[in-house]
């Protein structure tokens, strides 16, 4: 899977991981959508841990996995 994240601060302009030679499997740093959407949500300063109850009062958390990018966060 290929992604391009552009603008609103982000580090872009980068290569993160490496697949093999085919492209057909990650040997490097591999990403999966959920690190994307943690990225998303911590860079709108939104905590991907946090937790929101149905109207049953269990909680749901916003994301279940996933890491946020370093790469694209640095400061």
């Amino acid at each position: 899977m290929s992604m391009l994240v552009s603008g609103g601060g982000m580090h872009t302009g980068q290569v993160i991981g490496a697949t093999n030679s085919k492209g057909e499997h990650p040997i490097a740093r591999p990403l999966t959508p959920e690190d994307i959407w943690a990225t998303m949500l911590q860079h709108l300063e939104i905590d991907p841990s946090q937790t929101f109850e149905d109207h049953g009062g269990r909680p749901h958390p916003i994301l279940q996995n996933g890491r946020a990018i370093a790469e694209l966060l640095r400061a």
